[in-house]
């Protein structure tokens, strides 16, 4: 049995192993309800209630689904006028939005305290109000050019996912929310996709969690003063998880395509070389090995130019995400949260150029080398306890470098202490930073106590005679002033933090 029926709105297709949602058109739809009616109908038909619960299941006040589940709409056909032959092809030639099937609301639309275990698609829907005029085929064209046009709905359309938990990947991809929108203390456990959407009304993420890091990627957000992005909580979105989203690139229908076309043109290049013929049968074995592994070298160079192409556009449009929802938060003067996804962004920047490779000394590279610096000392002005932890390792090196210049006289004596080092190095690698900082602390407060004009190294370099001469302590000196101005500027724009945001 390839679809089994649940209820009237939801069936089990066993081929795709996913639920599909039908939503009718014209009417409020509430997901709880439906699942509430589904259980009540599943079991008066008589039917295991083991088997529902391997498909949908209530666990307290929330329903867990466990398969994916799609979205569909019904009878789109009766309100679209048909098409020619003729129209219908050039529509296949039209943009995304004008592929996007309507969906129409009577007020609501919800599926609050809803836990999905499968992945999740709204694609290429347009959610709109029953009475917009959007529902007059007449006039659809008209309403493609004014999206956010209600004068002839009551109220506008509530669609609510509150308090929903996503355990796999979601998307809301290519969409249009002509309503007000809520994920309110909604959560992502895994890559939410929202990228190319438009939202014309009110937009709420008050409270939502991402593990991953979402693609908000060129999206519109009609009503900046309308959209609420406080309180998202992203603690565990890092540099690493920034290099997840960039992975997404391999789910990508287009890198999907390229890739087949690619094997399918090396796959007929392979069959010509087994036709191919010499005069000498060990010779031909000889020439076709040889192809074939040159065909073989081909087609991996090849695929690595086409990863790598798109490695590139998804750090991109990280970055461009991680923009959009910093650019919302600052349209609010929450400069505070704009901050921590400003940093996000850098993430993304540096991965992209590492992507690129550029060549040593070039501005990317240059550039590159700025921003792994800020990410490794202070989170790019975000962590002042990490940018002043690296101020006192700093300090303290230096006092450490200081001392053992006037103080280690052979070069038996230097080569020992670089043997100690290294070998804390190698018997400590995980807790080597925190030994470091420690040793350090102690030469800071040494230094400290004992001479700290030392501290500003500059000073030293130019207002002490007697180290003129002493080239490897104005070496160390020097290395120490660019590194201590390096680190200065970078605690005092962390202290300020609101500085890092652009104009």
């Amino acid at each position: 049995m390839e679809k089994q029926q649940i209820c009237e709105n939801l069936h089990f297709d066993s081929t795709k192993d996913k639920l599909i949602l039908s939503i009718k058109q014209g009417k409020s739809f509430i997901f709880e309800n439906a699942l509430d009616n589904a259980c009540k109908q599943w079991l008066e038909e008589g039917k295991p209630q083991d088997e529902l619960e391997k498909l949908i299941k209530k666990q307290g006040n929330k329903y867990i689904i466990y398969k994916p589940l799609e979205i569909c709409t019904e009878n789109t056909n009766d309100i679209e006028p048909k098409k020619s032959t003729q129209e219908s092809s050039e529509c296949d030639k039209e943009s995304k939005e004008s592929s996007r099937k309507t969906l129409y609301i009577q007020d609501e639309l919800s599926f609050k305290n809803c836990v999905f275990n499968g992945e999740v698609r709204f694609e290429y829907i347009c959610f709109a109000p029953f009475n917009s005029k959007v529902r007059d085929g007449s006039e659809a064209k008209q309403n493609e050019k004014k999206p956010n046009d209600f004068s002839q709905s009551a109220q506008p359309l509530r669609i609510d996912f509150q308090h929903c938990e996503f355990h796999k990947k979601v998307c809301f991809t290519n969409c249009e929310f002509n309503g007000n929108v809520f994920f309110n203390h909604a959560k992502f456990f895994k890559y939410a996709d929202f990228h190319e959407s438009i939202f014309n009304g009110v937009v709420s993420f008050y409270n939502a969690e991402f593990k991953y890091a979402p693609n908000f990627s060129t999206c519109v957000f009609q009503n900046l003063q309308a959209t609420n992005f406080i309180n998202v909580k992203i603690e565990g979105l890092d540099f690493d998880k920034v290099n997840d989203f960039i992975a997404e690139y391999k789910n990508d229908k287009m890198y999907e395509k390229e890739l087949d076309l690619l094997r399918e043109k090396y796959r007929a290049k392979t069959k010509k070389i087994k036709l191919l013929k010499t005069q000498c049968k060990q010779e031909t074995n000889r020439y076709r090995e040889n192809k074939q592994k040159l065909h073989s070298k081909k087609f991996q160079a090849f695929k690595q130019e086409k990863i790598k192409k798109y490695e590139i556009r998804y750090a991109s449009n990280a970055r461009d995400s991680f923009r959009t929802i910093k650019n919302v938060l600052i349209a609010n003067n929450n400069l505070l949260d704009a901050s921590t996804w400003h940093k996000l962004e850098l993430y993304a920047k540096e991965h992209e150029i590492d992507l690129k490779a550029p060549t040593k000394f070039s501005k990317e590279w240059i550039e590159k080398i700025q921003l792994c610096f800020y990410r490794h000392t202070s989170a790019h002005h975000t962590d002042l306890l990490k940018i002043l932890s690296w101020f006192v390792v700093l300090v303290g090196g230096f006092a450490v470098a200081l001392f053992a210049t006037k103080n280690l006289c052979n070069v038996g004596e230097v080569f020992s202490l670089i043997v100690f080092i290294v070998l804390t190095i190698v018997a400590y690698k995980k807790d080597f930073f925190k030994i470091w900082t420690f040793i350090n602390v102690i030469f800071f407060l040494a230094l400290l106590a004992w001479n700290p004009k030392y501290i500003f190294g500059v000073a030293n370099l130019f207002g002490n005679d007697t180290n003129q001469s002493d080239i490897l302590l104005n070496l160390i000196l020097s290395l120490y002033s660019i590194a201590f101005i390096l680190v200065i500027f970078s605690l005092q724009k962390t202290a300020r933090k609101n500085s890092i945001i652009p104009n």
